[in-house]
């Protein structure tokens, strides 16, 4: 199961450490974070996500969003975080979990796999507003809670065979990552 608040913390402590970091280093450390939270993530039978190892698309996004708003006078609001979105959204674009724990009704596993990676533009604006608080903890707080929400819209579908072995493959659809 995904720890939400350990990400919360360690995000927490990675803005307020005052030591020296570029833009590139905080890009680095959000996609890893976020990969490394998240590939505690299980099914609604718990069956472990096996991590697709996109984290550097992600990071890649949160460095050129980081360029893009480091050039503007203005804030550049909920469009400059689209391609952190689009690259969250690729990162469990059919991921596939592990199918050892049957999902019901089936008794044989098949293949587990995401088929709906997330509400795409679902992410953008949270971030955007994340950073509007800039207070390290509440930063931290709308960012967890940006991605948790997420995860929420994120659906697989199980693959099983039901009685007698010899059945056809049986879909079974699930909804959110734990």
């Amino acid at each position: 199961m995904i720890v939400w608040a350990s990400l919360e913390q360690d995000i927490k402590s990675w803005l307020e450490d005052l030591g020296e970091k570029t833009t590139a280093d905080t890009a680095a450390f959000f996609a890893n974070s976020y990969a490394e939270a998240v590939s505690a993530g299980t099914d609604a039978m718990m069956n472990g996500v096996i991590p697709p190892g996109k984290e550097g698309a992600i990071e890649a996004a949160w460095k050129g969003a980081f360029a893009a708003q480091e050039k503007s006078d203005l804030p550049l609001g909920v469009p400059n975080w689209l391609p952190v979105d689009s690259a969250i959204v690729a990162y469990w674009t059919a991921a596939q979990f592990s199918p050892a724990i049957p999902h019901p009704p089936t008794i044989a596993p098949l293949s587990n796999m995401v088929v709906f990676p997330g509400a795409p533009g679902s992410i953008a604006p949270g971030i955007d507003a994340a950073f509007k608080k800039e207070e390290a903890a509440k930063v931290a707080a709308e960012l967890v809670k940006t991605y948790e929400s997420h995860i929420g819209t994120v659906q697989g579908i199980y693959m099983g065979l039901i009685p007698p072995l010899a059945s056809t493959p049986t879909p079974v659809p699930w909804a959110g990552i734990n």
